[in-house]
């Protein structure tokens, strides 16, 4: 699992303690797979990119009863 930096995502920086590094993984989009897999290490780099806050959703735990 790849992780970056998350400190200045505006949905991840909210599930972190305040004083702990933010991190989040990387997910690469389907178009991406095949690129992600063919790429030389120099080009590692570029599928290092934070998730569009609008691709993900926030669901909160249920309550115990």
């Amino acid at each position: 699992m790849l992780t970056i930096n998350a400190t200045d995502h505006p949905v991840m920086c909210n599930y972190h303690r305040p004083d702990d590094e933010k991190r989040m993984i990387v997910l690469l989009r389907e178009d991406d797979f095949d690129a992600w897999l063919d790429a030389p290490v120099e080009r590692s780099m570029e599928f290092m990119r934070q998730c569009p806050p609008e691709d993900l959703v926030a669901v909160g735990e249920p309550k115990a009863a």
